[in-house]
């Protein structure tokens, strides 16, 4: 039996949801690979998935003994107790691991922010891939609600707390990797190299009132970070998809309208989450909220590399 993990699993829900797969019961169930050969007899192909040096496919193994030895393989141990609902049937011979069990796992590993990303992957309407988009769009795997139920089950696991902690961190729904990023560089505390600043609402539609409408040139505007009671938004910009002329004019024509009807409006791109540009950004949002702080700028450059 082979099971796909971590970065792999997350490759395949990239794609769309686990609603098709059916869940197994661990109950005496062999789901360690056997061997280098077997994963290649699988035909990972179909699946997306290549025994590549420079990208390999992530496998799940129950102890040390069981780690294949192949430069295309990397082979994750898990000695602990298997939560319900972790396993799902991918194809005959082969699993993947539920968007669940992969938080959970990664979580016995990597750092709360890191874990955090891959929560609100899971939690919002896309799925990170290596095309030139960097993601696809697709509904959310799991709710928020969901994943904490998953993890209330696998209390005693390793990673559990961590995982719970980074779940608390979650803003849903993001739309994009870029909007998980800045939403959390923006919300995590000081100590984690985030800004401490209140928790926004993501993707928040905002109506004109009837008093609104001449100035609107829009009925609605779904906005990506938004503070209603303080009436500031946050827009998160992509070069990729904000530099084509009709997308560059509606976007003048959402801000124009947002600002007169006593919006406070503030682009965010990429180019801007690093050091003292960073820093100017987060002051500038922190003096509209009337509140957040300065993280350490180790920690702030910390945080920036754990978040990609």
């Amino acid at each position: 039996m082979v099971t796909i993990t971590d970065i792999s699993a997350m490759r395949i829900y990239a794609k769309g949801s686990q609603d098709s797969l059916a869940p197994l019961s661990v109950s005496g169930l062999d789901w360690s690979v056997g061997s280098a050969r077997e994963l290649r007899d699988c035909n990972l192909g179909r699946m997306g998935l290549e025994l590549r040096e420079d990208d390999p496919v992530h496998v799940l193994v129950s102890g040390a003994e069981k780690r294949v030895r192949s430069r295309g393989v990397r082979c994750h141990v898990w000695t602990g107790r298997v939560p319900a609902g972790s396993l799902l049937q991918l194809a005959p011979g082969v699993l993947v691991v539920s968007p669940g069990f992969c938080c959970l796992q990664m979580a016995s590993y990597a750092s709360i922010p890191r874990v955090a990303s891959i929560e609100m992957e899971c939690l919002g309407w896309y799925g990170r891939t290596s095309g030139s988009r960097g993601f696809l769009d697709r509904g959310p795997l799991l709710s928020k609600e969901e994943l904490g139920a998953f993890l209330d089950d696998a209390a005693a696991c390793q990673g559990s707390k961590k995982a719970r902690r980074a779940l608390s961190a979650c803003l849903v729904p993001a739309r994009s990797p870029l909007e998980t990023k800045v939403a959390l560089l923006l919300t995590l505390p000081p100590s984690l190299g985030g800004y401490g600043l209140p928790k926004p609402e993501m993707n928040y539609v905002i109506r004109p009132t009837p008093g609104e409408f001449s100035r609107s040139q829009f009925p609605l505007y779904e906005v990506d970070l938004c503070w209603p009671s303080r009436k500031v938004v946050v827009e998160v910009d992509s070069y990729r998809y904000h530099s084509e002329m009709t997308r560059f004019d509606r976007d003048a024509k959402r801000r124009n309208s947002l600002t007169s009807m006593g919006w406070r409006v503030f682009s965010v791109t990429s180019g801007q989450l690093s050091g003292d540009t960073l820093d100017v950004l987060a002051s500038q949002l922190s003096h509209c909220l009337r509140s957040g702080e300065r993280p350490a700028p180790d920690r702030r450059d910390w945080l920036l590399e754990e978040l990609g």
